[in-house]
């Protein structure tokens, strides 16, 4: 073996060892979002939650939609835009609260 096969022998083990510690915390923290998901009552991505008593009450207040749509996403874990379109269909009634929008 080379002096080059040595080194790119050398490098090609280093990077493999990097992607398994990769792998393994990326593992980790899955675990732990999973966890954290379960224990705020967040549904996995893509499930409708329905709101709280709180969001339906600030959702039916036009002045209070922001509001609204920050306490669903404390809520759910949910995206801005998402949040959103939630709360927007509370409003207009596209949305009940407790069926997802179709």
């Amino acid at each position: 073996m080379n002096a080059i096969e040595t080194w790119t022998a050398l490098i090609l083990g280093i990077g493999i060892f990097q992607l398994i510690r990769i792998h393994s915390r990326l593992s980790q923290v899955e675990a732990k979002l999973q966890a954290l998901l379960l224990h705020l009552n967040a549904e996995p991505e893509g499930k409708y939650q329905p709101p709280s008593d709180e969001v339906l009450a600030l959702a039916r207040e036009p002045k209070q939609q922001i509001a609204a749509i920050k306490a669903y996403r404390e809520q759910t874990g949910l995206g801005l835009k998402e949040a959103k379109e939630v709360v927007d269909g509370l409003r207009n009634g596209a949305v009940s609260d407790s069926a997802p929008k179709h």
